[in-house]
C-alpha cells in the first residue's frame, strides 16, 4: 500500500490539476516564463524573423534570446489564447488516452490500476502526462486537492484514506497558500478579462528609430562613368507597425497590420543610385497610417500548412530563408540585402502559399518539407489595357517550389526554383540606377517583357550554440518572351553571400553579426540596346553589433561597405553608417 501511495504521489498526481491550480503554480515564480510555440516566422517578416512564444495573459511579453533561436522552418504564429482555450483534460478513463504513456514504460501498470480504482488521473491540456517530468511540493498539494474530493466518493479502503489524510496535514499549508492565491488570481482574471482588447486578437506593435548616413562614396553611375561626390546630411527617422492578430481556434491566424513610416530609400537618383545601398527596413507612407500586411494562415493538417496573403505577401513571410540570426529588419541586418536571398522578394502582393512535411524526426532533428507558392503582384488590378501586367493570373507573377532538408539538427539546406515573369529578378537589391539598361534590376531593358527561371541554394549551419553560418547563392536566366523582333533579349544575374552570427557573445540577446557577399548583377547581356559589358566586380560587406536594452529594447549599429557599387570600378566605395533602435511589445 505504501508502494502504491508513492507511485500514485510521484507518477500520477504531478499533472492532476484543474485550471485554477495550474495558473497558481504559474504565478508562484518569480520570473515570468514562456512555452516555446513559435511561429512563422513561422519567420515573420518582423518579430517573426526572431521568433514567436505563447505567453500566459497575466505574463509579460519579453524578447527570446538569440542563442535559444533554432534554425527551423516557419511555423504559425498564435496569439496568447484566452482563458477559454487553457482547459485541462477531463479525468481520463483510461491510461491510453495519455499520448506519451506507452505499455512498454515500467510504471505503465501503476497508473493503469489507480486509473481503474480511483478514476482521479488526468493529463495536460495537450493530452500528455509527462511522467518523467519532476514535480513541486505546491503541484503535489494542488494534485492531491484535485484528487481529494473523487476520492472520497469512489471505492477506497479505511487504509487508503487514512495515508491520504496524513499527506493532506502534512501538506495544509501549502494547500492554504495556492487557495489564497487561486482566489486573487480569479479577480485578476476577471479583471483582465474585462478590461483587454479583445477575447480573439492580441495586438503586436514594434517601432524603430533610425539614424543613417551616407558617410562616404560618388553616386553610382554605369560604367565607364563616375559620378559626383554624394552630398547628403544625417537623418532621424521611424517607421511604426502595430499587427492586429486574431485567433479563430487557436491554431490559425490572421494577421492586420497598419503601419506609418518616413524612412529614407538610399537608392534615390540624387543619393546613391543604387539598390546597394538599401536598409531593410526602408519605406515611406508619408507619415499616414496604411494598411501593410494582410494575410490568414492555418494548418490543415499535422503536416500540411495554409497560408493566404492578400497584401504585402512575400515569399519571405511564408517560406524559410535560411539566415535565422539576421533575417528580421528590426533585430537582424540592417541592409535590405543582407537579410536572405533576394529571390524570396519576387513577386509579392497577393498570393497562396502551400507547406506540406514529408519526412520529420523531431528527436534527431532531421526533415525534408516541400513548400509551394504562388504570388501576384497586381493582382488586385483589373485594368487589361497594360498587356500581360495586372490581375492575379493574366499578369505578372512569381511562382515557387522549394525543398528544405535537414539532414542534421544544426544543418539546414534549402533548394528553390521560382519561375517569374513581368516582374525584376533582383528583389529591390543589386545594381540598378536611372537609365540603366543591363543592370540586375533591369537586365533587358523591358521587366513587362521578360520571363525568369531563378534558382537559389540556401543554408544555415550552427557548428556550436553560440556561432551561426549561413549562406545563399542566387542565380537567374532572364529572356525576352513577346513585343520584339530580331534576336531574342537574355541576360544572366548573379548574387551570393555569407553571415556569420555570434549570439550572447557578452550578454544574453546579443548579437555580432558579419555580412560578405556579391549583391544581384549581370554576368552576361545578349543582345540589349545600351547596356554595358557585364562585370561582376561589386562587393558588399556589412558589421553590426545588436545590444539588447531590455526585454523590449535593443539597439543595433552598424556599417554597409559597397565597393564597386553598379558594377563600376569607376565609383567610389559606398560608406553607410546606421543606427537602429527597437522597440517591441
Amino acid at each position: 500500500m505504501a508502494r502504491s501511495i508513492a507511485v500514485w504521489l510521484g507518477l500520477a498526481l504531478a499533472p492532476a490539476w484543474g485550471m485554477s491550480a495550474a495558473l497558481a503554480a504559474n504565478q508562484l515564480q518569480d520570473t515570468p516564463h514562456t512555452s516555446d510555440v513559435s511561429a512563422s516566422r513561422f519567420l515573420d517578416d518582423d518579430l517573426q524573423q526572431v521568433t514567436h512564444s505563447v505567453k500566459s495573459p497575466l505574463q509579460v511579453a519579453q524578447v527570446p534570446a538569440v542563442a535559444d533561436l533554432e534554425a527551423q522552418a516557419p511555423r504559425l504564429p498564435a496569439p496568447a489564447p484566452s482563458l477559454g482555450m487553457q482547459r485541462t483534460m477531463p479525468q481520463v478513463t483510461s491510461v491510453n488516452q495519455l499520448s506519451d504513456v506507452r505499455p512498454t514504460d515500467w510504471a505503465y501498470q501503476a497508473l493503469a490500476s489507480l486509473v481503474e480504482k480511483y478514476g482521479c488521473i488526468a493529463g495536460y491540456p495537450d493530452g500528455t502526462f509527462r511522467g518523467n517530468r519532476a514535480a513541486t511540493r505546491f503541484e503535489m498539494a494542488a494534485a492531491l486537492n484535485a484528487c481529494l474530493d473523487v476520492m472520497s466518493d469512489r471505492f477506497a479502503s479505511k487504509e487508503d484514506l487514512a495515508t491520504l489524510q496524513r499527506l493532506a496535514e502534512e501538506l495544509s499549508s501549502e494547500l492554504a497558500v495556492i487557495k489564497g492565491r487561486v482566489t486573487n488570481l480569479e479577480g485578476r482574471v476577471a479583471n483582465l478579462e474585462a478590461t483587454r482588447f479583445a477575447t480573439t486578437t492580441k495586438l503586436r506593435a514594434s517601432v524603430i528609430f533610425n539614424v543613417s548616413d551616407v558617410l562616404t562614396g560618388t553616386r553610382s553611375v554605369p560604367a565607364p562613368g563616375r559620378g559626383p561626390t554624394i552630398e547628403d546630411n544625417p537623418v532621424a527617422t521611424y517607421r511604426a507597425r502595430l499587427n492586429f492578430d486574431t485567433s479563430f481556434y487557436g491554431k490559425d491566424v490572421l494577421r492586420v497590420r497598419i503601419q506609418a513610416a518616413n524612412m529614407p530609400r538610399y537608392d534615390g537618383a540624387n543619393l546613391t543610385n543604387t539598390n546597394m545601398a538599401r536598409l531593410g527596413y526602408d519605406t515611406n507612407t508619408d507619415g499616414q497610417f496604411r494598411i501593410d500586411d494582410l494575410y490568414y494562415r492555418t494548418p490543415l493538417t499535422n503536416r500540411l500548412f495554409l497560408a493566404f496573403d492578400a497584401s504585402a505577401g512575400n515569399f519571405d513571410k511564408n517560406v524559410f530563408t535560411f539566415n535565422p540570426l539576421l533575417q528580421s529588419d528590426e533585430t537582424g541586418a540592417i541592409s535590405r540585402f543582407g537579410r536572405f536571398n533576394p529571390l524570396y522578394r519576387f513577386g509579392g502582393g497577393a498570393g497562396l502559399t502551400l507547406r506540406y512535411t514529408l519526412l520529420e524526426n523531431k528527436e534527431r532533428g532531421t526533415g525534408l518539407t516541400l513548400n509551394l507558392s504562388y504570388q501576384a503582384p497586381n493582382a488586385a488590378n483589373p485594368n487589361r489595357n497594360t498587356p500581360n501586367t495586372n490581375g492575379l493570373f493574366d499578369g505578372a507573377y512569381a511562382a515557387l517550389a522549394q525543398l528544405d532538408w535537414r539532414p542534421a539538427k544544426n544543418l539546414a539546406m534549402g533548394f528553390t526554383y521560382v519561375r517569374s515573369f513581368g516582374t525584376s529578378v533582383a528583389g529591390g537589391t543589386g545594381s540598378s540606377g536611372f537609365g540603366f539598361v543591363g543592370s540586375a534590376a533591369n537586365p533587358i531593358g523591358n521587366n513587362a517583357n521578360a520571363a525568369a527561371d531563378n534558382f537559389g541554394f540556401q543554408f544555415t549551419y550552427r557548428p556550436i550554440q553560440k556561432f551561426n553560418i549561413a549562406g545563399w547563392v542566387g542565380y537567374s536566366n532572364v529572356y525576352q518572351v513577346q513585343g520584339f523582333t530580331g534576336p531574342r533579349r537574355e541576360a544572366e544575374v548573379l548574387n551570393w553571400a555569407a553571415t556569420f552570427a555570434v549570439p550572447d557573445i557578452w550578454r544574453k540577446g546579443d548579437v555580432l553579426g558579419l555580412i560578405v557577399g556579391q549583391p544581384p548583377q549581370t554576368i552576361s547581356v545578349r543582345n540589349v540596346p545600351g547596356a554595358p559589358g557585364a562585370t561582376f566586380n561589386s562587393y558588399h560587406i556589412e558589421g553590426l553589433y545588436r545590444i539588447p536594452i531590455s526585454r523590449n529594447i535593443s539597439i543595433t549599429p552598424g556599417l554597409i561597405a559597397v565597393v564597386n557599387s553598379n558594377s563600376n570600378s569607376n565609383n567610389a566605395p559606398l560608406l553607410l553608417g546606421v543606427v537602429r533602435t527597437t522597440f517591441s511589445f
